[in-house]
């Protein structure tokens, strides 16, 4: 008995009380449960990350990016894959008149942004903090770039329509001027709709992004103050700085154009703010709508309907490029001479200020709105604006000095015109403004007063009010075209009247003014009225008059002691008093002489209106006009 004990014994292992196959199986089970566990913590967090949470779509849908867009934010569930998909919402930018109902996303509401706390509610945009003044060095220790750039175009665009409307109504409250018209009756304003997309769509972005098209990217960069330094279709690269920004855009694989927008300084948005009208869009890709044009959308607030579009012979001046302007002076009549001038990049094409503008001036829409007190527009040329040689009230004072001349000689020859009786009206009406210095260039009275000015002007040049006949358009134009020719004329000869007679200086005694009008009450008037064959007759007319003057001034200088030296204006009273040759008069020339009036009073009285930041240089890009191909913003 005892040998069969010892034997049952030896089966046991230790004091387990167990033999080894039951204690195998109780280790292979232990083992087995944690790695059960294991493996389950493993699958979950795989789950939770990759499908749950959606990977990066869920982390960066949260406030840190999206701002108060991550509120709505959300996941649903989905039976077929058993995971969650993320919701999420983001903007679709556009711009249009803020009467428009109609976006882009149908059953959405429109939201536009007019800088009020309830905007500021609907857009999803967080309210201005004043942080008071920070050093640079802020910046810099804050430069996590965490939050979506859309959030801080956002917040810009606000702070655009919030900044200007209160510099606006502060101007228009120290001249005792009534409140600008209400914010629904914009032609241009920036709208935003919520969209709403998934993650398991959104190609190969690490944060949501926020939707607009080309065109309207170039239209709010252009609202914004931002000015375009690089545009390379071909290349996809696209680059604009200004105001405190900087704007980049490039293409990206399975991606399409991506642009970001960086804020880099203050933002300011007073007396630059561009001016909120419809035609902007066109001025953005150098299309500029002359006076005889009328939109198909222009809305005409006292009869509450559309206006008719009339059928001009030029409805637009395309000035986005040299070959367009080329093409712009042979449909106004120019010669092929002188178009050819324009394509040449050598050649000179300003005098006081590029010749494209003296066209603008002349033949443009007016798009200043009544009741506001902005004056920027976008340059629609690519030549540069520059007023530090010149003052467009000092030009209009100079031409009211001229412009009487002319109304003395048409007293004297029996009666002077209606439409110059106009003029040398508002010239009285605007003098009272012009002269005094603390006058600002945007005061609303001034404005108010330049717009009335236009206004009548064109109704004289194109709806003949009263008794007076409108010159036809082609008139307009051949005089147009004949003060172009005058001055590409001096411009390609030598001596120049504008060049080397009396060469323009950054003084700012009124010089330059004074020998540019007088240039053009000698000689663009003359080619406006008079008879030639082509450039070389003008060129030989201007020429020998030039020449004249400038021995007759030679003599004086020679014959008046040096602290005597006659002051320039002696020299253009001279110039002003020489006969013309005795070239024969065009058919119409009283006419053609009241047209040109008219077309160059209305030239300052534009370039006065309106304004053009230094910066702003076109870069070609017309046929971007009106494209609807669609870009992020990220």
């Amino acid at each position: 008995m005892d040998g069969s004990n010892t034997t049952g014994d030896s089966d046991n292992v230790g004091n387990t009380g167990l033999d080894s196959a039951t204690l195998a199986g109780v280790v292979s089970t232990v083992i087995t449960f944690v790695a059960l566990i294991v493996s389950s913590i493993q699958l979950l967090y795989q789950y939770y990350t990759n499908v749950s949470l959606n990977a990066l779509g869920a982390r960066n849908c949260n406030e840190r990016v999206m701002g108060p867009w991550a509120a709505l934010t959300r996941r649903r569930w989905r039976w077929t894959e058993l995971r969650f998909e993320i919701i999420f919402e983001s903007p679709i930018l556009f711009v249009a008149p803020a009467f428009n109902l109609r976006g882009p996303v149908p059953g959405r509401h429109i939201w536009y942004m007019d800088g009020s706390d309830r905007s500021y509610k609907e857009t999803r945009t967080r309210l201005p903090v004043d942080s008071g003044s920070l050093p640079r060095t802020t910046a810099v220790r804050h430069g996590i770039n965490v939050e979506a750039t859309w959030v801080s175009l956002l917040r810009t665009l606000q702070s655009m329509e919030r900044e200007s409307g209160k510099w606006q109504d502060m101007i228009r409250g120290a001249e005792d001027c009534e409140k600008a018209p209400h914010f629904s009756m914009r032609t241009l304003a920036v709208a935003v709709q919520a969209q709403t997309l998934s993650w398991d769509f959104v190609p190969n972005f690490k944060k949501p992004f926020a939707t607009t098209t080309i065109c309207h990217i170039v239209e709010m960069a252009a609202m914004l103050g931002i000015y375009w330094t690089m545009w390379d279709s071909s290349a996809d690269r696209y680059r604009a700085e200004g105001n405190g920004c900087i704007l980049l855009g490039s293409f990206i694989p399975e991606q399409g154009i991506v642009f970001t927008l960086i804020r880099h300084d203050k933002t300011v948005f007073r007396e630059n703010r561009l001016i909120p009208h419809n035609s902007i869009k066109r001025y953005c890709f150098g299309f500029c709508p002359t006076f005889y044009f009328l939109d198909r959308d222009e809305f005409v607030w006292e009869k509450e309907e559309s206006r008719r579009p009339l059928d001009p012979i030029l409805p637009l001046l395309k000035l986005g490029s040299r070959q367009e302007i080329a093409e712009t002076l042979l449909d106004i009549g120019c010669s092929v001479q002188v178009a050819e001038h324009f394509l040449a990049e050598e050649t000179r094409v300003a005098h006081l200020f590029p010749v494209v503008f003296d066209v603008l001036g002349m033949l443009g829409k007016t798009i200043s709105v009544e009741g506001y007190c902005f004056r920027v527009l976008p340059n629609p040329t690519i030549f540069r604006w520059d007023r530090r040689l010149f003052d467009t009230k000092r030009l209009l004072l100079v031409f009211k000095e001229h412009f009487s001349t002319v109304t003395e000689l048409y007293a004297t020859a029996g009666g002077i015109p209606e439409p110059l009786l106009s003029i040398e009206s508002a010239l009285g009406r605007l003098s009272f403004h012009l002269e005094k210095p603390q006058v600002k260039d945007y005061s609303p009275v001034l404005l108010d007063c330049l717009r009335a000015t236009v206004e009548t002007i064109d109704r004289y040049l194109r709806d003949s009010p009263g008794d007076h006949k409108s010159p036809s358009e082609t008139v307009v134009l051949e005089t147009v075209s004949h003060h172009i020719t005058s001055i590409v004329a001096d411009l390609k000869q030598r001596p120049s009247w504008l060049i080397d007679i009396f060469p323009f200086s950054r003084a700012n005694d009124g010089t330059n003014e004074r020998n540019f009008m007088a240039f053009l009450f000698r000689f663009s008037r003359w080619a406006a009225t008079h008879e030639y064959k082509d450039l070389g007759a003008i060129q030989q007319n201007r020429n020998a008059k030039s020449k004249m003057i400038q021995e007759r001034w030679t003599w004086r200088v020679q014959q008046t002691p040096p602290e005597e030296t006659p002051a320039p204006d002696t020299t253009l009273e001279m110039a002003m008093l020489t006969p013309y040759n005795h070239s024969p008069w065009r058919s119409g020339a009283r006419v053609r002489d009241v047209t040109w009036c008219l077309l160059v009073f209305r030239m300052l009285c534009w370039l006065h209106l309106h304004d053009f930041h230094r910066d702003d240089v076109m870069i070609p890009r017309s046929a971007t006009y009106g494209s609807r191909m669609p870009v992020y913003i990220t």
